[in-house]
């Protein structure tokens, strides 16, 4: 196991790490950036040299030899993305989002997609044919979305046992693919061959994605503990399963299939749902009724939502915009750290700001007291979220304030 790791800048979004086994190069991951967003897919070149990760808000980031060749970062995502799939013959790659819509890059062409149509679930994964001249889209229902030259062989729709699907693979002809739910359940489609599954076994941690043996008479399954399990010709080349305390979206093999990667992801924790009419694109949300703040990154994203202390009915509800920051502030004897003023008060600016406290270090309220009115007028939280809102907010980034 070679894996390829750094330190962790604070208020980051972590765990993005990738581990490489057999023959698999450790060629650079994304684990000392600081990202916006959790990375959730991963696709190699041809020829293994190189390999590119893609994160929930569109971000791409090349390693090795793999070319950068755009991103749908800058782009005001509807809905985020979910995996990513190469361009069979060099450079290229498609990313695809939970709505299923198609983002095309470099020799990848756009041959359509399922975005506007009114699915019963969301897309989990995708798989480019053998030409790279087509693509199919799943479901977590199992349904099956085929594009360009590939075919339909088949979907899983009245098949599942209640299982969510979490990704797919194509057979080296083009002819077939494999679905795999979250209990290791494999279903087989045209010329894919059912080598066993992970279904009956008593596992850990949840599947979250497969890969197929360049040959085609096996495949690998990764769970979220980074556990792998290898069927057919697939050779078992090590894991990374119940050791590291990460968690793990998928894998990538090698062109020889001697080798594969795995690449981890990190979970954004579930917040309660953005409030109505609270705008669109990135920005801050803060719910003065509700005392509470979301960042939101394009696509609708929540990258984090906390409990903080205002002011009842100040700001009024409306549009603002981060117009000054300053690492430390003062309030007659208090300290403000992380102050990101975004509105005006009567006398002084309105700001998000970390919980005062005295030169001595008391501070003027608990963390527990958060989410109730205590201030004055500005807005207080935790230092860590002070922290986390101070990174994601340069100057001009909207404050959308609601009841």
């Amino acid at each position: 196991m070679v894996p390829v790791l750094g330190a962790r800048p604070a208020g980051a979004i972590t765990g993005q790490g990738v581990f490489a086994f057999g023959e698999a190069a450790a060629l650079g991951s994304t684990e000392a950036m600081e990202l916006r967003a959790p990375i959730v897919g991963m696709a190699r070149t041809s020829s293994g040299d190189g390999y590119w990760q893609a994160a929930a808000d569109g971000g791409v980031f090349a390693f090795g030899a793999a070319p950068f060749e755009g991103s749908a970062g800058g782009i005001d995502l509807m809905q985020p993305i979910v995996d990513m799939a190469a361009y069979p013959w060099g450079r290229g790659y498609w990313l695809t989002a939970r709505d299923g819509g198609i983002f095309a890059f470099g020799g990848a062409l756009f041959y359509g997609s399922t975005s506007g149509l009114a699915l019963n679930e969301p897309i989990v994964g995708m798989a480019p044919t053998r030409l790279g001249d087509g693509y199919w889209l799943v479901a977590e229902d199992g349904g099956i979305f085929a594009f360009g030259a590939a075919r339909f062989h088949g979907s899983a729709q009245e098949a599942l046992p209640d299982r969510p699907v979490v990704g797919m693979a194509a057979t080296p002809t083009g002819n077939g693919y494999w679905i795999v739910t979250d209990d290791g359940g494999i279903f087989a489609y045209g010329d894919a061959e059912f080598h066993g599954s992970a279904a009956q076994l008593d596992l850990h941690q949840p599947i979250t994605g497969m890969a197929a043996e360049p040959s085609g008479d096996g495949y690998w399954l990764v769970a979220e503990d980074g556990g792998v399990f290898a069927y057919g010709d697939a050779a078992f080349q090590g894991s990374t399963g119940q050791r590291t305390g990460r968690e793990f979206a998928g894998m990538v093999a090698t062109p020889t299939g001697a080798g594969y990667w795995l690449y981890e992801t990190v979970s954004v924790p579930p917040s309660p749902p953005l409030p109505p009419n609270s705008g669109s694109g990135r920005r801050i949300v803060y719910s003065v009724s509700g005392q509470r703040v979301w960042l939101v990154e394009l696509g609708e994203l929540v990258v984090q939502s906390h409990l903080v202390s205002g002011r009842k009915n100040i700001p009024s509800p409306g549009n603002y915009r981060v117009f000054s920051k300053s690492r430390y502030s003062s309030s007659g004897s208090l300290v403000l750290e992380y102050m990101t003023r975004f509105a005006r008060g009567s006398t002084l600016a309105i700001g998000f700001h970390a919980i005062p406290y005295y030169p001595g270090g008391r501070t003027i309220q608990s963390e527990s007291e958060l989410g109730q009115y205590r201030s004055a007028g500005c807005v207080r939280q935790r230092l860590s979220d002070a922290a986390r809102l101070w990174d994601f907010a340069p100057v001009g980034t909207p404050v959308v304030v609601t009841r």
